[in-house]
């Protein structure tokens, strides 16, 4: 909930409507009120609220705010999704949100597939009045040399700042990505450091393919990986089980000096069997990896 008390409402309408791939659209809101957003990190969470089913777009105001939404009833309740900053203009007061889409069946995705410029939603981001936002996971040690990132289409935008990040740095670290994605076509361009290996992996080639589950080909792809331990662990590590319909997933790297630092996010459960390789089976410091359930198939994480 300190997340919900320290972020800050913003007003915004679509400025541009961009098509990326197949899969992916990014939306340009925009709004004064941006003047006065920020973003502490690459993989900036935010929350977006999107009109009900009867096209209003009711969000309560005041320090109280989250408890009257909670109160509202269903239909009339504006639903809530999480998404990343892709990028954030203060000067031009615009933001950019890039969005996965899968059909209309989610109110996110079915908002996307509609939106056109002048349309309304309401951003829940950090303020610049605020030091520190939280909803930042991408935190490597100082020194990192070697960079793990692991993701499927709705980390895809974090993923893509957090390697322009790197590209940025003096001495940027050698990266290996995995990235799993609805189809072939969605393999954009991504700029990195010049040490960069990224891995596309489609669930089908076109739209009228046969397409596999969700996580089958990021969990095959790392089980197949030549990865070797940074530091191995001396015994069997303990490894707690996490109830993904229940709880979600979502373990921080130890803020220590490491030369490898992993930052994994998808579906949870594909994640969840990936922690389970790496960690259980191979070996990998659980503290040098954030594991992220950014969505449950079949669930709708708030």
């Amino acid at each position: 909930m300190a997340q919900r008390r320290t972020f800050h409402l913003f007003d915004v309408s679509v400025r541009r409507r961009i098509e990326l791939s197949p899969s992916m659209l990014r939306f340009v809101f925009a709004g004064d009120c941006l003047a006065q957003a920020r973003s502490f990190g690459p993989d900036q969470r935010i929350k977006i609220f999107f009109p009900n089913e009867a096209g209003e777009l009711s969000v309560p105001r005041g320090e109280d705010w989250y408890a009257r939404y909670r109160d509202q009833h269903e239909a009339q309740r504006a639903p809530m999704r999480t998404y990343t900053i892709r990028a954030l203009r203060e000067d031009a007061c615009e933001m950019d949100v890039d969005f996965a889409v899968h059909g209309d069946a989610g109110p996110a995705s079915r908002w996307a597939l509609n939106a056109r410029p002048g349309d309304r939603v309401v951003l829940m981001a950090p303020h610049a009045s605020q030091d520190d936002s939280g909803g930042v996971e991408w935190q490597p040690p100082a020194d990192v040399r070697e960079v793990l990132l692991i993701a499927d289409e709705t980390a895809l935008p974090a993923v893509a700042g957090i390697l322009e990040a790197l590209a940025a740095q003096a001495q940027p670290p050698k990266v290996r990505a995995y990235i799993e994605v609805p189809l072939r076509g969605d393999a954009v361009p991504l700029h990195g450091p010049r040490d960069m290996q990224v891995h596309w992996l489609p669930r089908a080639e076109h739209s009228d393919s046969i397409a596999v589950d969700y996580g089958a080909r990021l969990v095959a792809a790392i089980r197949a990986a030549e990865l070797a331990p940074a530091r191995a662990h001396a015994q069997e590590p303990v490894l707690a089980e996490i109830d993904i319909d229940r709880e979600i997933l979502w373990e921080q790297a130890a803020a220590t000096a490491s030369d490898f630092y992993a930052w994994i996010a998808g579906e949870a459960g594909a994640v969840m069997a990936i922690r389970r390789h790496l960690v259980g089976e191979r070996g990998f410091d659980k503290s040098a990896i954030s594991f992220m359930g950014y969505w449950r198939k079949g669930r709708v994480l708030d």
